[in-house]
C-alpha cells in the first residue's frame, strides 16, 4: 500500500457513500476496494479485482449504472490496487 492508493481508496469510499446503492452492493464494492488496497502486486490482487468487476458488470447489465459511471467505477477500483498489467486476449 502507498499514499496514492490509500487516497484513491478513501476517495472511492466517499463517492460510494453518495450513491444510492443497496447495502449488499455497497459492501461488495467496499470490500473489493479494501482487498485491492491491501493486496500486493501479482495474484493477490486478482480475487478482489474479479469480485469488483463482477459487481460492476452486474450493475451495468441491470441498468443500475450507465457505461460512463461503470467505467469510472472500475478505474477508481483499479486505482486502489497495485499496478496490474492487462494483457490482450486476442
Amino acid at each position: 500500500m502507498n499514499q496514492q492508493r490509500y487516497f484513491a481508496y478513501r476517495s472511492l469510499l466517499a463517492e460510494l457513500g453518495e450513491w444510492r446503492l443497496s447495502p449488499e452492493t455497497h459492501d461488495e464494492l467496499c470490500d473489493a476496494a479494501e482487498g485491492l488496497l491491501l493486496s500486493r502486486a501479482g495474484e493477490e490482487a486478482e480475487e478482489p479485482l474479479a469480485r469488483a468487476s463482477t459487481t460492476v458488470l452486474g450493475m451495468l447489465a441491470l441498468h443500475e449504472l450507465d457505461e460512463q459511471n461503470a467505467s469510472w467505477l472500475l478505474d477508481a477500483l483499479l486505482a486502489c490496487g497495485p499496478q496490474v498489467a492487462l494483457t490482450d486476449a486476442a
